[in-house]
């Protein structure tokens, strides 16, 4: 299983894969986000980035505005790949589709993930900081979501045939996620790992430290310079390495 699909897109490998690493976006982010992550992982990862509908390769489909349903299309699409070890990575809106997405897997006794990692995302049990924001005006939604978590570029500001494009899909996917509520329910039989920027205004230390009531196993944290969007190579270090302890028996 190494075609790419409408929902995955899998980077080639020269055999079958030993593992795969599922990874799932922000809010009005794509795959290509992804792609240049290969070169730090271990040769034996397969990286398996996630395509939502309403962006890139999928720019004419329906955006999904409700977190169950993504998470449900998500869910189906991606079993059939977990016939191997694997791993999971989510960051901020992708944080929580990735968290419900293993849940999904436990309570219905799928193989889990030998690791979640998550990123740029209040815990799931506790409210975030912030007012609903995805039927504001234009103007006050964009400006609201430069405030809380910057990666608002001025060629987007200033481009109108640009908002035209992302706006409805940022509208989508913020959407989604003040759709979501939490649900009590068993701790995950895999660790987490959880990553935040020191200067991220959306996240609280009490906030990510709340993820570890989510794992009956192991739990750990990495707090990096930088905002929501926070310089990613310190977090892929930490994954790669974490990814290779896991599996060296495998290559």
């Amino acid at each position: 299983m190494n075609r790419s699909t409408l929902w995955l897109q899998p980077h080639p490998a020269e055999s079958d894969p030993l593992a795969r690493f599922f990874c799932l976006p922000h809010a009005g982010g794509g795959a290509t986000a992804f792609h240049s992550w290969t070169a730090e992982l271990p040769a034996i990862v397969q990286l398996c980035p996630v395509q939502l509908p309403g962006r890139e390769t999928r720019l004419s489909e329906t955006l999904y505005t409700q977190i169950d349903s993504l998470v449900d299309a998500i869910y189906l699409e991606l079993q059939p790949w977990t016939n191997i070890p694997f791993a999971v990575y989510g960051h901020s809106m992708g944080a929580l589709l990735a968290f419900e997405l293993v849940r999904r897997l436990q309570c219905d006794g799928y193989p889990l993930p030998a690791w979640l990692f998550i990123s740029g995302r209040c815990a799931p049990d506790v409210p975030c900081d912030t007012n609903l924001l995805h039927s504001l005006p234009d103007r006050e939604f964009i400006s609201e979501l430069a405030r809380l978590y910057g990666g608002i570029s001025q060629e987007f500001m200033e481009n109108e045939a640009l908002r035209e494009v992302f706006l409805p899909i940022l509208r989508a996917d913020v959407s989604v996620v003040e759709s979501y509520q939490f649900r009590e329910g068993e701790p995950l039989n895999c660790p987490i790992t959880a990553f935040s920027g020191m200067s991220d205004a959306s996240v609280s230390w009490d906030q990510l430290v709340g993820w570890k009531r989510q794992t009956n196993q192991r739990f750990a944290m990495q707090v990096l310079p930088g905002g929501h969007f926070y310089p990613q190579q310190p977090m892929l270090k930490t994954i790669s390495t974490t990814l290779a302890e896991l599996w060296s028996q495998l290559g």
